[in-house]
């Protein structure tokens, strides 16, 4: 990772604890998230992956609209850091932590 990639992951990292930590407090069933991201285009390819603990809480958190809410929260927060999303509610992915056989 160059120097330059570096320091755009720590900018991302920062301002998604802040969404994560904000999550946990108010979102049921919210247990953690993720990003994956092309360095050469931010903006187009950071994909936030929002983590629950089971079916029930993803379902209450769509039907309440808390999963738009955390993805607008995201692309405010990035924004805030300097990073842009492109389509922030394509770019956020809710799932369901699998659990181990």
């Amino acid at each position: 990772m160059t120097k330059t990639e570096k320091k755009i992951d720590k900018l991302i990292s920062r301002a998604l604890t802040l969404v994560c930590e904000s999550a946990k407090e108010d979102v049921n069933g919210f247990l953690w998230l993720t990003h994956q991201v092309n360095f050469t285009k931010v903006s187009d390819s950071l994909i936030i992956r929002f983590m629950f603990d089971s079916q029930t809480a993803l379902s209450e958190a769509i039907e309440s609209g808390q999963t738009q809410q955390l993805a607008l929260l995201s692309e405010r927060i990035l924004k805030q850091h300097d990073i842009k999303l492109t389509q922030a509610l394509k770019q956020c992915r809710f799932e369901v932590v699998k659990a181990n056989s």
